[in-house]
């Protein structure tokens, strides 16, 4: 398995199909897809929404 270095969503292909893997909040998220075009998609849906900062602070 590769490790992410960036929070950018990438896709690989294994046996079982196509997977996404995005790292969000110190974690990294998978996403099962049966297509490439679905990967895609869902890589894409990813980097549009950055995963917000842990312990944001708010202003008054």
């Amino acid at each position: 398995m590769d490790t992410m270095t960036t929070d950018t969503p990438a896709f690989t292909r294994d046996n079982e199909g196509w997977v996404v893997r995005v790292r969000m909040g110190g974690r990294i998220q998978e996403v099962r897809c049966t297509s490439e075009n679905q990967a895609r998609y869902f890589a894409a849906v990813l980097a549009m929404n950055p995963p917000k900062p842990a312990n944001p602070r708010l202003r008054n």
